[in-house]
C-alpha cells in the first residue's frame, strides 16, 4: 500500500505534446529521385561504352588503308530530311552545304588519282543495299560537270534503277535496250539533264538476266563508244555482296568507288565487298563515307566563302579525243583522308 501510495503521489507531466506526422518519414522524394538520375547516368555511360566497344559499323576514323588497301576520299555529312527525287541532288539543291562541299573534294581526290593513273571510266557500288551510293555517284556526277568536264552517268543498275528518278527523266529506253539492240547507238538512249555538260543514260526496262546482258561484249563496245565523246563516264552499279553484276561492270572500268554508311555498314561487310572485287584484279580507288553524324573528321567548311569551285576549267569539250580527268600535279602529301 505504501508502494501503491509513492506511485499514484508522484508528479509526472507532458514535456511536449505529440503531434501527428504531417508527412510520410519515408521514402524521401527528393534522395530518390537524386540516386535514381545519378544511377540511370551511371548505368547509360556503361552501356554506350559496351557498345562503343562492341561497335564493328563504319566510321570517318577507321583505318582504311589498313582494312581494304584504298583510303576513304571522302566524308559526307548526313543531311536532314532528305527526300527522294531532285532532293538527292544536294550539290545543286544546297551548293554552299557541307555534302555538296564533301563531293567536291571527292571530284578533287580523284583528280588527284588520275595523276597517276587516267580515270575515264569509274564505277560505284556499296557492299549492301540503302547506304547511298546513287545518290553518291548522281552527285558526283555533277560536281564532275560543273567543273567543265563533259560527263556521263550510266545507270548500270539493271535491278533497282534510280537514276531516272533523280534526274526526273523517262526510263522507257536506256542501258536494257543498247545493250540487247547492238544496232542502237548511245545518243538514242541517252538524256540530256538540267545541266549542259552532264548526258544521262537510264537504265531502261528491266531485264529478266541482268547479269547475262551485262557480260555481253557489247557493253565494253558501248562505253568504247561513249568515251569518244566524254571526259569521264560514271556508272552506277548495284551492291557487290547482293549480287554479281558490279564484278562484271568492274572488267569494264578503270577503278571502282565503294560507299559505305556510316553506324550501318560493318567493317567485316565492307572487307568482304573490297576482296570480291580485287579478287578481280580490280583497281579500288577509294571509299566514301556517307550519312556520317556530327562533326567532320575533316574539319569544319567555309560555307561563307563557297563560289570558288565551280567555273569550267576549259579541258572537256564534246567530241575528238582528249584526256579524262587531266592530270594534276601530285600533292605533297595524301589529300584528305
Amino acid at each position: 500500500m505504501r508502494a501503491y501510495a509513492a506511485v499514484a503521489g508522484s508528479q509526472i507531466k507532458v514535456a511536449v505534446p505529440a503531434a501527428a506526422p504531417g508527412g510520410p518519414y519515408a521514402p524521401s522524394r527528393p534522395v530518390n529521385v537524386m540516386l535514381g538520375l545519378m544511377a540511370g547516368l551511371i548505368l547509360a555511360l556503361g552501356i554506350i561504352l559496351v557498345l562503343e566497344y562492341l561497335d564493328n559499323t563504319v566510321k570517318a576514323s577507321a583505318d582504311f588503308p589498313a582494312l581494304i588497301g584504298a583510303p576513304m576520299l571522302s566524308t559526307v555529312m548526313s543531311i536532314p530530311k532528305l527526300t527522294e527525287g531532285r532532293k538527292q541532288l544536294f550539290v545543286l539543291e544546297h551548293p554552299k552545304g557541307g555534302a555538296a562541299e564533301s563531293i567536291r573534294l571527292l571530284r578533287t581526290n580523284i583528280e588527284f588519282a588520275s595523276a597517276t593513273k587516267e580515270i575515264a571510266t569509274l564505277g560505284i557500288t556499296s557492299a549492301n543495299p540503302s547506304e547511298g551510293k546513287s545518290t553518291m555517284a548522281a552527285n558526283l556526277a555533277v560536281a564532275l560537270a560543273q567543273a567543265g568536264f563533259v560527263t556521263a552517268l550510266i545507270d548500270a543498275d539493271l535491278r533497282r534503277p534510280s537514276q531516272h528518278r533523280i534526274f526526273d527523266v523517262g526510263n522507257d529506253r536506256g542501258l536494257s535496250n543498247l545493250l540487247s539492240a547492238p544496232d542502237r547507238t548511245w545518243d538514242w538512249a541517252a538524256q540530256q539533264t538540267i545541266l549542259p555538260n552532264l548526258t544521262l543514260l537510264p537504265a531502261g526496262p528491266l531485264p529478266p538476266n541482268p547479269a547475262d546482258l551485262l557480260s555481253l561484249e557489247r557493253m565494253r563496245l558501248l562505253l568504247a563508244e561513249m568515251q569518244r565523246t566524254f571526259d569521264v563516264i560514271i556508272l552506277d552499279t548495284p551492291p557487290v555482296l547482293v549480287v554479281s553484276d558490279p564484278l562484271i561492270v568492274a572488267a569494264h572500268v578503270d577503278g571502282m568507288i565503294l560507299v559505305a554508311r556510316s553506324g550501318k555498314t560493318r567493317l567485316d561487310a565492307l572487307k568482304r565487298a573490297s576482296a570480291t572485287i580485287q579478287r578481280g584484279a580490280i583497281r579500288i580507288n577509294g571509299v566514301i563515307v556517307n550519312h556520317e553524324h556530327g562533326r567532320s573528321s575533316e574539319g569544319y567548311y567555309y560555307t561563307e566563302y563557297h563560289a570558288v569551285d565551280d567555273s569550267p576549267r576549259g579541258g572537256g569539250r564534246r567530241g575528238g579525243r582528249r584526256d579524262p580527268l587531266p592530270p594534276l600535279p601530285a600533292p605533297e602529301q595524301t589529300p584528305a583522308d
